[in-house]
């Protein structure tokens, strides 16, 4: 298989629609400070990627919130939206309900996190061709989905170690391994909700969000999904 046509996401399930970014058309009775950036799309595709990126370098200080409801997206997509927030000094990652994949991915690289009472997360490994990178078959051709999806593997695999190397100061080798292996998926689905409490017990900083951003982002949801 050509590697220029295989898609490569962080995404739960294997179908990939693009999708429209809300930033576009904010609900009026909703509106927010310039600092607080809703990503609440389906998937985050390269326009998505690019609107976010244009607002958070536009952003006066070191200081942004990104309010994230979304099945998850493309790899250099959220890749690029977590690089950019790393290079604040003050970022919080706000999770009403669901940050999954390439969300998740996003909301593990800020400085703070906040999710809701039901709020969950996921594996970021990456999906190849609709198939997680681990399951994809093995081909003989060094241009093909195998080689592929394992570079992305590998990529993502030590993106996420450096990310909860981060997040986790001070913590033992054995406990970052443990939280790279739940966000890894080794032993689960790759959309299996990793809820609130399962975060907490990892090692990992999170407070709880508000009911009121859940109120913000099911405004969105109503005049949009």
């Amino acid at each position: 298989m050509n590697r220029a046509i295989i898609v490569t996401a962080l995404i739960t399930g294997s179908a990939l629609a693009g999708a429209g970014y809300l930033m576009r058309s904010r609900p009026r009775q909703r509106a927010l400070p310039t600092s607080i950036i809703p990503i609440i799309t389906p998937v985050i595709d390269f326009g998505v990627a690019e609107d976010v990126l244009a607002v958070m370098d536009q952003l006066r200080g070191d200081e942004v919130t990104l309010l994230l409801h979304t099945a998850g997206g493309f790899v250099t997509s959220c890749v690029m939206i977590a690089n950019a927030l790393r290079e604040f000094e003050r970022s919080t990652a706000i999770v009403p309900y669901m940050a999954l994949s390439g969300g998740t991915l996003i909301a593990l690289n800020a400085r703070q996190l906040q999710m809701g009472r039901s709020a969950s997360l996921s594996a970021v490994d990456p999906i190849v061709g609709g198939q997680r990178a681990r399951h994809v078959p093995e081909d003989p051709s060094p241009n093909g989905a195998h080689a592929l999806a394992r570079e992305y593997e590998l990529a993502i695999g030590r993106y996420v170690h450096d990310t909860l190397s981060a997040r986790m100061p001070g913590a033992s080798k054995t406990k970052i391994e443990r939280a790279l292996d739940m966000f890894m998926g080794e032993d689960a689905p790759h959309e299996w909700p990793i809820r609130r409490p399962e975060v907490e017990a990892l090692g990992l900083q999170v407070g709880p969000a508000a009911r009121s951003w859940g109120e913000v982002v099911d405004a969105y949801r109503k005049r949009w999904w």
